[in-house]
Protein backbone atom coordinates (compact mmCIF):
# COMPACT_ATOMS: atom_id res chain seq x y z
CA UNK A 1 0.00 0.00 0.00
CA UNK A 2 1.13 3.12 -1.26
CA UNK A 3 1.57 6.19 1.75
CA UNK A 4 -0.01 9.12 1.60
CA UNK A 5 2.10 11.74 0.41
CA UNK A 6 1.22 15.26 2.70
CA UNK A 7 0.34 17.98 0.83
CA UNK A 8 3.43 20.42 1.35
CA UNK A 9 2.29 23.73 2.62
CA UNK A 10 2.99 26.50 0.87
CA UNK A 11 5.18 29.53 2.80
CA UNK A 12 2.30 31.64 3.10
CA UNK A 13 0.24 29.17 4.60
CA UNK A 14 3.50 28.57 6.95
CA UNK A 15 3.74 32.56 7.96
CA UNK A 16 -0.07 32.85 8.50
CA UNK A 17 0.73 29.89 10.97
CA UNK A 18 3.18 31.39 13.00
CA UNK A 19 1.23 34.98 12.92
CA UNK A 20 -1.62 32.97 14.40
CA UNK A 21 0.70 31.16 17.14
CA UNK A 22 2.65 34.76 17.68
CA UNK A 23 -1.26 36.19 18.62
CA UNK A 24 -2.04 33.86 20.96
CA UNK A 25 0.70 33.54 22.67
CA UNK A 26 0.67 37.20 23.03
CA UNK A 27 -2.73 37.25 24.33
CA UNK A 28 -1.69 34.47 27.05
CA UNK A 29 1.20 37.09 28.04
CA UNK A 30 -1.25 40.17 28.56
CA UNK A 31 -3.51 38.33 30.57
CA UNK A 32 -0.93 37.12 32.55
CA UNK A 33 0.45 40.24 33.33
CA UNK A 34 -3.28 41.99 33.70
CA UNK A 35 -3.76 38.87 36.18
CA UNK A 36 -0.09 40.26 37.89
CA UNK A 37 -1.41 43.77 38.37
CA UNK A 38 -5.02 43.04 39.92
CA UNK A 39 -2.84 40.92 42.34
CA UNK A 40 -0.73 43.32 42.97
CA UNK A 41 -3.33 46.16 43.67
CA UNK A 42 -5.27 44.11 45.72
CA UNK A 43 -2.44 42.96 47.93
CA UNK A 44 -1.42 46.97 48.04
CA UNK A 45 -5.21 47.63 49.47
CA UNK A 46 -4.42 44.81 51.47
CA UNK A 47 -1.62 45.77 53.07
CA UNK A 48 -1.00 49.61 53.32
CA UNK A 49 -4.28 51.34 52.59
CA UNK A 50 -5.70 50.60 56.44
CA UNK A 51 -8.17 52.61 58.75
CA UNK A 52 -5.74 54.95 60.77
CA UNK A 53 -8.04 58.07 61.50
CA UNK A 54 -11.69 58.84 61.13
CA UNK A 55 -12.66 62.85 61.19
CA UNK A 56 -16.27 63.85 61.79
CA UNK A 57 -17.45 67.19 60.88
CA UNK A 58 -20.19 68.96 61.78
CA UNK A 59 -22.19 66.99 64.72
CA UNK A 60 -23.16 68.68 67.86
CA UNK A 61 -25.62 66.60 69.53
CA UNK A 62 -23.42 63.57 69.46
CA UNK A 63 -20.17 63.28 69.72
CA UNK A 64 -17.90 61.92 67.20
CA UNK A 65 -16.58 59.32 69.37
CA UNK A 66 -20.17 58.03 69.81
CA UNK A 67 -20.45 58.10 65.68
CA UNK A 68 -17.36 56.65 65.00
CA UNK A 69 -18.68 53.76 67.48
CA UNK A 70 -21.69 53.42 65.76
CA UNK A 71 -19.62 52.42 62.18
CA UNK A 72 -18.77 48.60 61.12
CA UNK A 73 -15.37 50.05 59.67
CA UNK A 74 -12.95 50.31 62.94
CA UNK A 75 -9.22 50.90 62.73
CA UNK A 76 -6.91 49.29 60.86
CA UNK A 77 -10.04 48.28 58.43
CA UNK A 78 -8.98 47.98 55.17
CA UNK A 79 -9.77 51.75 53.74
CA UNK A 80 -12.05 50.77 50.39
CA UNK A 81 -13.57 47.09 51.04
CA UNK A 82 -16.70 48.43 52.63
CA UNK A 83 -19.61 50.56 51.28
CA UNK A 84 -20.30 53.99 51.97
CA UNK A 85 -23.95 54.11 51.08
CA UNK A 86 -24.54 50.70 53.46
CA UNK A 87 -22.35 52.52 56.52
CA UNK A 88 -24.38 56.10 55.99
CA UNK A 89 -27.75 54.98 55.95
CA UNK A 90 -26.74 52.94 58.99
CA UNK A 91 -25.78 55.66 61.03
CA UNK A 92 -28.79 57.47 59.84
CA UNK A 93 -31.36 54.76 61.59
CA UNK A 94 -28.90 54.94 64.79
CA UNK A 95 -28.52 58.75 65.60
CA UNK A 96 -31.96 59.68 64.53
CA UNK A 97 -30.86 63.35 64.63
CA UNK A 98 -28.68 62.87 61.64
CA UNK A 99 -29.93 64.49 58.95
CA UNK A 100 -27.38 63.91 56.48
CA UNK A 101 -24.41 61.86 56.16
CA UNK A 102 -21.71 62.12 54.02
CA UNK A 103 -18.41 60.22 53.37
CA UNK A 104 -14.91 59.97 51.71
CA UNK A 105 -11.54 58.56 51.96
CA UNK A 106 -8.71 60.22 52.03
CA UNK A 107 -5.68 58.64 51.13
CA UNK A 108 -3.61 56.84 52.81
CA UNK A 109 -5.47 56.18 55.76
CA UNK A 110 -7.98 58.74 56.62
CA UNK A 111 -11.93 58.43 56.50
CA UNK A 112 -13.68 62.28 56.62
CA UNK A 113 -17.52 61.73 58.00
CA UNK A 114 -19.52 65.17 57.42
CA UNK A 115 -22.90 65.15 59.03
CA UNK A 116 -25.16 67.59 58.96
CA UNK A 117 -28.48 67.46 62.08
CA UNK A 118 -32.38 68.23 61.86
CA UNK A 119 -34.28 69.22 65.18
CA UNK A 120 -38.05 67.97 66.50
CA UNK A 121 -40.66 70.09 64.28
CA UNK A 122 -43.84 68.76 66.18
CA UNK A 123 -44.75 66.33 68.92
CA UNK A 124 -47.67 63.86 67.44
CA UNK A 125 -48.90 61.39 70.83
CA UNK A 126 -47.65 57.89 70.49
CA UNK A 127 -47.14 54.83 72.60
CA UNK A 128 -49.00 56.55 75.71
CA UNK A 129 -46.60 59.94 75.21
CA UNK A 130 -45.47 61.76 71.92
CA UNK A 131 -43.40 60.95 69.00
CA UNK A 132 -40.74 64.06 68.26
CA UNK A 133 -40.98 64.52 64.27
CA UNK A 134 -38.68 66.36 62.06
CA UNK A 135 -40.03 68.93 59.52
CA UNK A 136 -38.73 65.68 56.71
CA UNK A 137 -41.05 63.62 58.58
CA UNK A 138 -38.20 61.49 60.51
CA UNK A 139 -39.07 60.01 63.67
CA UNK A 140 -36.59 61.14 66.25
CA UNK A 141 -37.27 60.23 69.73
CA UNK A 142 -40.06 59.38 72.01
CA UNK A 143 -40.76 61.55 75.38
CA UNK A 144 -43.14 60.84 78.35
CA UNK A 145 -43.99 65.00 77.31
CA UNK A 146 -44.52 67.09 74.13
CA UNK A 147 -41.25 68.90 75.25
CA UNK A 148 -42.77 72.36 74.44
CA UNK A 149 -43.14 71.51 71.05
CA UNK A 150 -46.20 71.96 68.71
CA UNK A 151 -48.63 68.87 69.25
CA UNK A 152 -50.19 67.24 66.45
CA UNK A 153 -53.83 65.64 66.83
CA UNK A 154 -55.57 63.56 65.14
CA UNK A 155 -52.75 61.41 63.23
CA UNK A 156 -52.36 57.48 64.14
CA UNK A 157 -48.95 56.65 63.83
CA UNK A 158 -48.31 52.64 64.88
CA UNK A 159 -45.17 50.78 65.08
CA UNK A 160 -42.61 53.87 63.95
CA UNK A 161 -38.93 53.02 64.24
CA UNK A 162 -36.78 55.67 65.22
CA UNK A 163 -34.80 57.34 62.82
CA UNK A 164 -36.84 56.21 60.17
CA UNK A 165 -39.03 58.52 58.08
CA UNK A 166 -42.91 58.50 58.35
CA UNK A 167 -45.10 56.72 55.44
CA UNK A 168 -48.42 57.26 53.96
CA UNK A 169 -49.03 53.53 55.52
CA UNK A 170 -49.93 54.99 58.95
CA UNK A 171 -52.82 56.40 57.15
CA UNK A 172 -54.43 59.69 54.89
CA UNK A 173 -53.47 61.70 58.59
CA UNK A 174 -49.60 60.91 58.48
CA UNK A 175 -49.75 61.80 54.68
CA UNK A 176 -51.67 65.30 55.24
CA UNK A 177 -48.96 66.02 58.27
CA UNK A 178 -45.88 65.15 55.93
CA UNK A 179 -47.47 67.07 53.22
CA UNK A 180 -47.99 70.16 55.67
CA UNK A 181 -44.87 69.96 57.50
CA UNK A 182 -43.13 70.14 53.96
CA UNK A 183 -45.13 73.12 53.27
CA UNK A 184 -44.79 74.88 56.16
CA UNK A 185 -41.19 74.45 56.18
CA UNK A 186 -40.54 75.60 52.43
CA UNK A 187 -42.89 78.73 53.57
CA UNK A 188 -40.43 79.80 56.26
CA UNK A 189 -43.66 79.27 58.62
CA UNK A 190 -42.88 76.21 60.60
CA UNK A 191 -40.94 78.20 63.42
CA UNK A 192 -44.10 80.12 64.50
CA UNK A 193 -46.55 76.89 63.84
CA UNK A 194 -48.57 76.30 67.35
CA UNK A 195 -50.26 73.38 66.51
CA UNK A 196 -52.25 71.05 63.52
CA UNK A 197 -55.37 69.44 64.08
CA UNK A 198 -56.49 66.82 61.76
CA UNK A 199 -59.01 65.04 63.46
CA UNK A 200 -61.16 66.13 60.01
CA UNK A 201 -59.55 66.32 56.99
CA UNK A 202 -62.37 68.51 55.74
CA UNK A 203 -61.43 70.75 58.07
CA UNK A 204 -57.65 70.84 58.91
CA UNK A 205 -56.65 73.68 61.58
CA UNK A 206 -52.86 74.87 61.88
CA UNK A 207 -52.20 77.04 64.43
CA UNK A 208 -49.81 80.14 63.51
CA UNK A 209 -48.02 82.86 65.75
CA UNK A 210 -50.70 81.34 69.13
CA UNK A 211 -52.68 84.41 67.79
CA UNK A 212 -54.19 82.52 64.50
CA UNK A 213 -56.11 79.06 63.22
CA UNK A 214 -55.86 78.71 59.48
CA UNK A 215 -58.64 76.43 58.51
CA UNK A 216 -58.13 74.45 55.20
CA UNK A 217 -61.21 71.98 53.48
CA UNK A 218 -57.55 69.93 52.52
CA UNK A 219 -54.78 69.92 51.47
CA UNK A 220 -55.04 70.67 47.64
CA UNK A 221 -52.74 73.24 46.71
CA UNK A 222 -51.28 73.51 50.37
CA UNK A 223 -48.47 75.99 48.97
CA UNK A 224 -50.49 78.30 47.41
CA UNK A 225 -53.04 78.71 50.61
CA UNK A 226 -49.93 78.62 53.01
CA UNK A 227 -48.19 81.76 51.23
CA UNK A 228 -51.65 83.28 50.77
CA UNK A 229 -52.36 82.78 54.33
CA UNK A 230 -48.95 83.91 55.69
CA UNK A 231 -49.03 87.45 53.15
CA UNK A 232 -52.45 88.56 54.44
CA UNK A 233 -51.15 88.12 57.97
CA UNK A 234 -48.16 90.19 57.21
CA UNK A 235 -49.21 92.61 55.24
CA UNK A 236 -53.45 92.81 55.68
CA UNK A 237 -53.44 92.05 59.40
CA UNK A 238 -52.50 94.40 62.68
CA UNK A 239 -49.95 92.84 64.95
CA UNK A 240 -52.68 92.45 67.43
CA UNK A 241 -55.40 90.84 65.25
CA UNK A 242 -56.29 87.52 67.05
CA UNK A 243 -58.48 85.30 65.33
CA UNK A 244 -59.50 82.47 62.61
CA UNK A 245 -58.73 82.00 58.64
CA UNK A 246 -60.81 80.55 56.22
CA UNK A 247 -61.87 80.47 52.73
CA UNK A 248 -65.56 79.70 52.01
CA UNK A 249 -66.96 77.98 48.97
CA UNK A 250 -66.11 80.85 46.39
CA UNK A 251 -62.74 80.67 47.36
CA UNK A 252 -62.25 83.90 49.16
CA UNK A 253 -60.36 84.49 52.27
CA UNK A 254 -62.25 85.79 55.54
CA UNK A 255 -60.89 86.65 58.78
CA UNK A 256 -62.86 86.47 62.19
CA UNK A 257 -61.43 87.99 65.07
CA UNK A 258 -61.60 85.58 68.17
CA UNK A 259 -59.48 85.52 71.56
CA UNK A 260 -56.34 83.29 71.93
CA UNK A 261 -57.88 81.23 73.98
CA UNK A 262 -60.25 80.12 71.51
CA UNK A 263 -57.60 80.14 69.00
CA UNK A 264 -55.61 77.08 71.27
CA UNK A 265 -58.70 75.56 71.93
CA UNK A 266 -59.13 74.75 68.25
CA UNK A 267 -56.01 72.25 68.24
CA UNK A 268 -57.48 70.22 70.90
CA UNK A 269 -58.63 66.72 69.81
CA UNK A 270 -62.10 67.39 71.15
CA UNK A 271 -62.54 71.11 69.10
CA UNK A 272 -66.18 71.62 68.12
CA UNK A 273 -66.52 70.93 64.35
CA UNK A 274 -69.46 72.56 64.14
CA UNK A 275 -69.40 75.40 61.69
CA UNK A 276 -72.82 76.99 62.83
CA UNK A 277 -71.41 77.38 65.90
CA UNK A 278 -70.55 81.44 66.40
CA UNK A 279 -66.93 82.05 66.76
CA UNK A 280 -66.93 85.21 68.66
CA UNK A 281 -69.38 87.33 70.19
CA UNK A 282 -69.81 91.06 70.91
CA UNK A 283 -68.11 90.65 74.57
CA UNK A 284 -65.13 89.08 72.86
CA UNK A 285 -64.08 91.92 70.36
CA UNK A 286 -65.97 95.02 72.01
CA UNK A 287 -67.67 96.17 68.18
CA UNK A 288 -70.86 96.45 67.86
CA UNK A 289 -71.17 93.33 65.11
CA UNK A 290 -68.36 91.71 66.50
CA UNK A 291 -66.42 92.48 63.72
CA UNK A 292 -62.94 93.59 63.85
CA UNK A 293 -61.80 95.50 60.45
CA UNK A 294 -58.37 94.90 59.47
CA UNK A 295 -57.02 97.34 57.37
CA UNK A 296 -57.12 97.24 53.83
CA UNK A 297 -59.92 94.99 53.67
CA UNK A 298 -63.70 94.64 52.62
CA UNK A 299 -65.81 93.70 55.31
CA UNK A 300 -69.48 92.59 54.77
CA UNK A 301 -68.82 89.47 52.94
CA UNK A 302 -71.18 86.43 53.85
CA UNK A 303 -69.08 83.45 54.20
CA UNK A 304 -70.42 80.19 52.46
CA UNK A 305 -69.17 77.48 55.51
CA UNK A 306 -71.58 77.74 57.67
CA UNK A 307 -71.01 81.05 59.67
CA UNK A 308 -73.29 83.21 60.31
CA UNK A 309 -72.73 87.13 59.20
CA UNK A 310 -73.12 88.18 62.73
CA UNK A 311 -69.94 86.35 63.53
CA UNK A 312 -67.80 88.98 62.61
CA UNK A 313 -66.23 87.92 59.35
CA UNK A 314 -64.19 90.00 57.24
CA UNK A 315 -63.94 89.07 53.15
CA UNK A 316 -59.89 89.76 53.51
CA UNK A 317 -59.72 89.27 49.20
CA UNK A 318 -61.67 88.09 46.54
CA UNK A 319 -61.03 84.41 44.90
CA UNK A 320 -57.30 83.93 44.76
CA UNK A 321 -55.70 83.28 41.30
CA UNK A 322 -53.69 80.00 41.60
CA UNK A 323 -51.82 81.44 38.25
Amino acid sequence: MRRRRRKQKTPEQMRRRANRRHRFFHMIGRLFFLGVLVAAAVLALTIFFKVETVKVEGATRYTAEEIIAGMDVKQGDNLYLWNKVKESDMLLEKFPYLQTVQMRRRLPDTVEITVTECSAAVAVPYSGGYLYVSAQGKALEQSANDGGLPVVVGATLNDVALGCGLTQENGDETEALLDILQNLDAAGMLEQLSFINLSDLTDIRIGYQDRFDIRLKSINNLSYYLRFAQTVIDERLSPSDIGRLYWDAQNRLHFIPDTADNVARSGMASASTNATEPAVTDTDTGSEDGAQEPSGTDGGASPSDGENPSDGADEISDEPNDG
